[in-house]
């Protein structure tokens, strides 16, 4: 069985290393290798062809390209950019200080919106609720993270025992109130009115009428201007004029 040769650098495809993601850049190599049939033992000098420059100039005068030892390349790469793929610890106080942030001025208007804000939500309290914060704190978090408008009334639903901080409603009935809000189908919501003239008679627009003869009715409409009053003076006729009798003196 013929091998998939290894892929040309830059191509469709073909691994690209950029300092990020480095033990999938790794095993992206391998499988390349395994598709080629080609062992690991060369790979190391297969790594800078799939560098980017910048990583490149870091190792580049690396004596690891030049030899066989694959693992070694390995280590070497993991402790130059492990890090780089590391996940951040969520903490207490960053939960705490967002949803204080989230509650004082992101409004939410739509269902689209709480699902984010819960989404939000989820990735800073993730496992904060097993190993740094009480169950209860999280649920506070959550229900403090939401605008006081809109607190004020998803409150009128919570039972007097849950009003207390000790036993908070859980996020995710807290989430189920909050999504309630904004439910197009429930009976209580409100909707924007669209005034209709139900005395209207058809005969204002023939059925013959085509929608653009209406267009052009209603540009005249907008383009015809007021009259303005014009003001006519008062016109008072000239004095007839009078010819002049050449008076001879008497005698």
């Amino acid at each position: 069985m013929l091998g998939v040769p290894m892929p040309t650098p830059g191509m469709p495809g073909a691994p690209k290393f950029k300092g990020k993601c480095v033990s999938d850049f790794l095993d992206a190599l391998e499988q390349h290798a395994d598709s080629a049939q080609v062992s690991h033992m060369p790979l190391p000098g297969y790594v800078l062809r799939y560098c980017h420059s910048k990583v490149q100039m870091v190792i580049g005068s690396s004596l690891l390209q030049s030899g066989d030892d694959w693992v070694a390349v390995r280590v070497y790469l993991d402790d130059l950019y492990g890090s780089n793929d590391s996940i951040p610890l969520n903490s207490p106080d960053q939960l705490c200080q967002w949803c204080s942030k989230h509650g004082e001025s992101d409004v939410l208007t739509s269902h689209k919106e709480v699902d984010k804000y819960y989404q939000d939500f989820t990735a800073l309290s993730a496992d904060l609720a097993l190993n740094k914060m009480l169950a209860n704190e999280v649920h506070l978090c959550f229900y403090r993270g939401i605008l006081m408008s809109l607190r004020s009334r998803i409150k009128k639903h919570i039972l007097a025992a849950n009003l207390k901080t000790s036993l908070p409603l859980t996020t995710t009935t807290l989430l189920s109130l909050l999504r309630t809000e904004f439910d197009n189908e429930d009976l209580d919501t409100k909707t924007t009115y669209i005034g209709i003239d139900l005395h209207s008679s058809d005969s204002d627009l023939s059925s013959s009428d085509s929608d653009e003869d209406i267009d052009k009715v209603v540009l005249m409409k907008k383009k015809k201007k007021p009259s303005k009053k014009v003001a006519f003076k008062k016109t008072i006729p000239a004095a007839p004029i009078v010819e002049l009798v050449d008076l001879s003196p008497v005698d």
